[in-house]
């Protein structure tokens, strides 16, 4: 299994080549992420996802950023938890986090990495909640 993640992670690394990952892939964090324009506080921040056991036939959920993530009127965003403990489990990388509640829709993986869901459709979701199109 890990082969099959490390080929979504190279996948991913393709949009994004600063990405990091836990030893045992247990975790991905791209550390300067782009955010909407005029929608939050800061351009950039970092995100962080744990991988579930079951990856990835069980997709990821919920994700953290910084914990001072802030909407520009300075209220927090929508789905928007200012806490390291999300309610998947706690971040898995010591730092100032804050987590988003969202939650992929439906999650379908396939024996072929891109006829189904992977990493990079998981963050492309990401882009959708911080956008404010997805629901959470």
């Amino acid at each position: 299994m890990k082969t099959r993640i490390k080929e979504e992670v190279d996948l991913l690394r393709g949009r994004f080549s600063a990405l990091e990952h836990g030893p045992n892939f247990e975790w991905v964090r791209i550390p300067v992420f782009p955010f909407p324009k005029g929608r939050f506080n800061k351009a950039s921040g970092p995100i962080l996802f744990a991988l579930p056991v079951g990856y990835p036939q069980t997709g990821p959920d919920n994700f953290f950023t910084d914990v001072d993530l802030r909407l520009v009127g300075g209220s927090l965003p929508p789905g928007f938890n200012a806490s390291p403990q999300s309610s998947s489990g706690p971040a898995p990388v010591p730092g100032n986090w804050g987590w988003f509640s969202w939650h992929p829709n439906k999650w379908t993986a396939a024996a072929e990495i891109t006829a189904g869901d992977n990493l990079l459709v998981f963050v492309t979701g990401i882009q959708m909640c911080l956008r404010g199109e997805e629901s959470i």
